[in-house]
């Protein structure tokens, strides 16, 4: 398939809903509600991070098995030894959620707890889309270990949130953001390990600007955006001139985005290879339905000859356009059917000789 005959439209995201955390917000009673008390203080954004600082991941996610859990429950354990200063605070629920709750009650005190008493790994069970920015904000990192992913919202929101996002390199989201706001791992837990070391140095050393996240997020994934990228597929099908308010951002490169890069051949030989290549089974099974379908017409055609269907009636014409005979010369031929003009009533007919 030619490449440039695919469009790629991903979900919008309403940025303004997904800000990071302001100055003045830190202490709002916004964010201190009841579950405020259980998570860990949302990280002050005018200070930086230094080696040893607090850092809280997220994880945000159903708990079921392809959105891989298993994968978070394994590697849990071994983040929270490898790294003392991490913080975990885990939305979501699903059947996974009861395998959760035991590895953590498996691990010892002193590796689950922080001296103050404060648990290092907070379930907060399923919550609310509307609080999902205010328990972002609450962190510095989003890990993902989805085994299978399309697109990743989340990821999307966490970044405007000003988060660094872990995540496995499965499905679209390696397309989703940048390199720079992204450390992609593979669904293994040792890479998974490696990956959050990766993104604990990045932030600690300063390396990446989390602070300029939401601005870029802002122009990636507005609606205005999804909305130009509908209507020009759209224009491709049509043929239509892109719009005036939407032209300027069309230069020479999208002349031919979206065009076949050959004239694609309806020969019934030529769509018959094309079906064939669909797949091993599917591929043999598209072609005896394409087969069978095509001796049924060729039957049809036989036993019913198109031309002995009666056609429909042309959409009435106004009398304007009958006084002048426009209306005559606007006819278009339907079905294949040959319009000429009776001798005898100068009226226009069709091949069976039915006036109309």
């Amino acid at each position: 398939m030619n490449p440039l005959s695919v469009s790629v439209i991903p979900n919008a995201v309403v940025a303004s809903n997904f800000r990071p955390l302001q100055p003045h917000e830190v202490k709002s009673p916004q964010l201190q509600g009841d579950k405020g008390l259980l998570l860990p203080p949302p990280p002050d954004p005018s200070q930086t991070l230094g080696p040893g600082d607090p850092i809280t991941i997220i994880v945000i996610n159903r708990l079921f098995y392809n959105k891989g859990t298993d994968l978070l429950i394994s590697a849990l354990p071994l983040l929270l030894r490898r790294h003392e200063n991490l913080r975990f605070i885990i939305a979501g629920s699903g059947p996974k959620a009861i395998d959760l709750e035991q590895m953590l009650d498996s691990l010892p005190q002193q590796l689950l707890y922080l001296p103050s008493g404060r648990s290092r790994v907070v379930l907060l069970g399923s919550i609310r889309h509307e609080e999902v920015r205010d328990v972002m904000v609450r962190g510095h990192m989003l890990l993902s270990t989805s085994l299978t992913e399309a697109f990743g919202t989340v990821l999307v929101e966490a970044a405007s949130c000003g988060l660094m996002v872990v995540a496995t390199r499965v499905g679209g989201v390696p397309e989703v953001l940048p390199g720079n706001m992204t450390v992609f791992v593979l669904p293994e837990v040792q890479d998974v390990i490696r990956g959050v070391t990766e993104a604990v140095g990045l932030l600690t050393t300063r390396a990446v600007r989390r602070d300029r996240f939401h601005d870029q997020v802002k122009m990636m994934y507005s609606w205005a955006d999804i909305a130009r990228r509908t209507e020009r597929v759209y224009d491709l099908i049509t043929g239509s001139a892109s719009a005036e308010d939407n032209s300027e951002y069309y230069n020479s490169e999208w002349e031919n985005y979206g065009q076949p890069g050959t004239t694609q051949s309806f020969a019934l030989i030529d769509r018959l290879k094309r079906y064939y290549g669909c797949g091993i089974w599917a591929g043999k099974l598209f072609v005896i339905v394409v087969v069978i379908d095509y001796l049924i017409y060729c039957f049809l055609e036989i036993m019913y000859p198109r031309h002995k269907i009666d056609v429909c009636k042309p959409w009435p014409v106004t009398r304007k356009e009958r006084a002048t005979g426009e209306a005559e010369e606007r006819e278009v031929e339907r079905y294949g059917t040959v319009r000429q003009k009776s001798p005898r009533t100068g009226r226009a007919e069709d091949a069976s000789g039915l006036g109309l």
